[in-house]
């Protein structure tokens, strides 16, 4: 990591207005509202300043609490929520991290979002849902992009929500958070460790600065960090990503030099639906690579299935008959697989959200 960050440099924080400025063209053509007018700006505390009431559809002693499958036996024995962490932090009254959660989806799947503003959705200092059609009630922005609306399309729908953030939130969030409609993220846990020591100086330059809050150096410049699970494309470590399941983190600095910098010039038409080996390609050309969030004890805190199935998975004799086996990097399988402070769940139904929620923040009777 002391590398990666040698190797990225610094880079001056202070927002800078894209050539042609917002509401130009695609991808910084802007989002529309739910009449199909430009111009739309969504208000991203909506959710956090007015969220609803999380209600678990189920009895504290039903089924869905006491069942020791898989997922619950990984919560139990391993993952949890730092609520003590968060709140000596929330006490020390030093400026917190903020955070802009950014979720993408499309209309045919808003069903989903109701059990991601009812659970961690509010934690998110910011939140927005990149689709293809405005609801205010659901906080979901139609934000078109060039091309079609299609799988084999999502690097240019993340250009223009990438976009579409920095143009309007830059400003106003220290941290980015990108995911998919299944995403399940520990909020908590996330800010507790964007104010560790290690990333704080990771951002720093390599350099400690004991001020509490997001790390920047007085000249206003800031190491560009790219956070999540790491794999190497192919098993090739020349070619490592971000695995988008679990979503990845993006400081100010990073969003800045992928969006103002390397995006005009990185595959700006490119059709495919692999953005997030796409992101790391573009900000590869300026020095910037995924950095190893793995904790003290090697478990990974951005997790691309549900914490059943790390508990389980084992790799076959033979990597290269799994893609996950051949990808993974210096993983540790079983229940040392996730970090104990694990932010990041990816492949999380409704159902499976609600129930997660519940045992984490206690909702369940039974104990850890």
């Amino acid at each position: 990591n002391q590398i990666i960050v040698r190797k990225a440099g610094q880079i001056d924080t202070k927002y800078v207005l894209v050539p042609n400025g917002k509401n130009a063209d695609h991808p910084h053509k802007g989002a529309k509202d739910e009449n199909g007018n430009w111009g739309y700006v969504h208000d991203a505390t909506a959710l956090r300043n007015n969220p609803p009431k999380f209600e678990p559809p189920f009895s504290p002693t039903g089924k869905q609490c006491t069942m020791m499958d898989a997922n619950r036996r990984m919560l139990n024995e391993k993952v949890f929520v730092d609520n003590t962490g968060h709140e000596v932090a929330e006490k020390a009254h030093h400026k917190r991290a903020r955070i802009m959660c950014i979720i993408f989806t499309i209309e045919k799947y808003h069903d989903k979002i109701p059990a991601l503003r009812e659970t961690w959705g509010p934690k998110c200092d910011g939140f927005l849902v990149a689709s293809t059609k405005t609801d205010p009630e659901l906080g979901t922005v139609e934000i078109p992009h060039e091309g079609e609306e299609e799988y084999n399309n999502i690097w240019q729908k993340m250009r223009s929500i990438w976009s579409y953030v920095y143009d309007h939130y830059y400003d106003d969030y220290d941290y980015f958070h990108e995911g998919g409609d299944d995403l399940y993220l520990l909020v908590e846990n996330l800010r507790l460790y964007l104010e560790s020591e290690e990333i704080q100086t990771a951002q720093n330059g390599g350099t400690y600065l004991p001020k509490g809050g997001p790390a920047e150096g007085d000249d206003g410049k800031q190491t560009p960090l790219f956070l999540g699970r790491r794999f190497a494309e192919g098993g090739n470590m020349d070619t490592v990503f971000n695995s988008g399941g679990s979503g990845y983190t993006l400081n100010k600095a990073a969003l800045k030099l992928l969006v103002e910098t390397s995006m005009p010039n990185c595959m700006p038409h490119l059709k495919t639906f692999s953005e997030d080996v796409m992101v790391a390609r573009c900000l590869r050309k300026y020095g910037v690579v995924p950095y190893d969030t793995k904790d003290e004890a090697g478990g990974e805190r951005y997790n691309p299935f549900k914490p059943g199935h790390h508990y389980t998975y084992r790799p076959p004799a033979n990597v290269e008959d799994d893609w996950y086996a051949k990808y993974s990097i210096d993983v540790k399988w079983g229940v040392d697989h996730c970090a104990a402070r694990s932010v990041a769940f990816h492949y999380v139904d409704p159902d499976f959200m609600r129930r997660m929620h519940a045992i984490l923040y206690g909702y369940c009777e039974t104990k850890r």
